[in-house]
């Protein structure tokens, strides 16, 4: 019997970085550059993800939604209360 630690579960995360000269300047075409790539790269869900807010008194909320749509607006999400 081994006995694993935290540090057994460490690994490398070496597929890429964030450079700024790289990013777009419209956030809305970067972001449209990223749900594209991880789309193609064929992981279950990639319209799931955390939107967190905090209110007046620094409390931290945050909830699992989907995209569904994203447009010069902004996104919309669904999500059940």
């Amino acid at each position: 019997y081994m006995e694993l630690t935290l540090n057994d579960f460490r690994r490398e995360y070496t597929q890429g970085g964030l450079d700024l000269k790289d990013l777009d300047a419209d956030p809305l075409v970067q972001f449209g550059r990223w749900m594209d790539q991880i789309i193609q790269s064929g992981i279950p869900d990639p319209n799931a993800m955390t939107v967190a807010t905090v209110d007046a008194s620094g409390q931290p909320s945050q909830r699992i939604v989907l995209l569904k749509h994203l447009d010069s607006k902004g996104f919309v999400f669904y999500t059940v209360i």
